[in-house]
């Protein structure tokens, strides 16, 4: 799915940041002192450490400080990068900033100072975090809806049955049937379910395809395939919040990448206009080739992520 020169570019930040941490702690780990010489203790390797102990308690305690929170804002803005929040979070620093550079010139150039606005800002700061987690809801949510399913992921009763079902999607393409087929994970979305018509019915290629059949009264909406089952079909989903796609991309693609957004699910999404087949995790669209889907469907349902598209449909 990744070629072997972008694996560099797929190492998590979180590794880059504990590696930083873990390096910074092995100088006052006490068990160094046993690969070093006896007259030589780990704290003497620090900077300014013979001659101002304090001073390289402070350097080291900065550099902590300084490279957690650079691995913070970075993680924060790309989480946020391409989605509604952004703008909402640039917008507030862009007001906050300009009213404390005003003020901040009024007192450099006046010597005039705003203690009650100091005091304001001390009451209200805890009041702004309470806002501020209001505000970013949606994502913060699908951040720990990640986290909750960083721990594995799995596909439960497709084994065995991917090859029928691709043969079914192949099939739709050619005949530039639109569908969209979701995955339910570990993360569940019985909230979506409930909004199409129930079903119960195990999985197979023809029922897929006797769904999506045009003059089906079903073909309008996604499919929900849970443990093996399609438990519902004819369901509405939320649309990707992400301001960076093409106008081009359709209605089915973006309600594919927004349930992914809100879970860990995977979704097929063909494209009714050019019969393109792409697979949907994460709120990225990867598009595949006919003859590549089963395997990368399989790799995706087992938690393999590929390098994202653009992607027109």
């Amino acid at each position: 799915m990744r070629g072997p020169a972008r694996e560099w570019r797929r190492i998590p930040a979180w590794l880059a940041g504990a590696a930083l941490l873990a390096t910074v702690a092995l100088l006052a780990t006490p068990t160094v002192a046993q690969v070093l010489p006896q007259q030589v203790l780990p704290q003497q390797l620090l900077p300014y450490a013979r001659e101002e102990p304090e001073r390289a308690r402070n350097f080291v305690s900065a550099v902590i400080e300084i490279g957690l929170l650079t691995w913070l804002f970075y993680v924060l803005l790309k989480f946020l990068h391409g989605k509604a929040g952004l703008a909402v979070l640039k917008g507030f620093l862009v007001t906050i900033l300009g009213i404390a550079a005003g003020l901040g010139a009024v007192y450099y150039l006046f010597g005039i100072a705003f203690p009650r606005l100091s005091a304001a800002a001390q009451y209200v700061g805890p009041f702004m975090a309470v806002m501020l987690v209001v505000l970013f809801q949606p994502e913060l949510r699908r951040g720990f809806l990640r986290m909750g399913a960083a721990g594995g992921r799995g596909s439960r009763g497709t084994e065995g049955r991917l090859s029928d079902l691709c043969t079914s999607f192949r099939a739709l393409a050619r005949r530039q049937t639109g569908a969209l087929v979701v995955f339910e994970q570990h993360t569940g979305i019985k909230g979506l379910q409930d909004t199409g018509v129930p079903l119960d019915a195990a999985v197979s290629g023809a029922l897929l395809e006797a769904i999506f059949y045009p003059k089906s009264p079903l073909h309008d909406g996604a499919v929900i395939v849970r443990q093996g089952r399609i438990v519902a079909a004819c369901c509405m989903l939320p649309l990707t919040e992400s301001t960076e796609l093409s106008r081009e991309v359709g209605t089915r693609h973006r309600a594919a990448m927004g349930v992914t957004e809100e879970s860990d699910a995977v979704a097929v999404v063909i494209s009714e206009e050019s019969g393109r087949i792409s697979l949907v995790h994460g709120g990225e669209l990867y598009p595949v080739a006919p003859q590549e889907l089963e395997a990368a469907l399989s790799d995706l349902l087992a938690g393999q992520v590929p390098e994202p598209e653009e992607v027109e449909a």
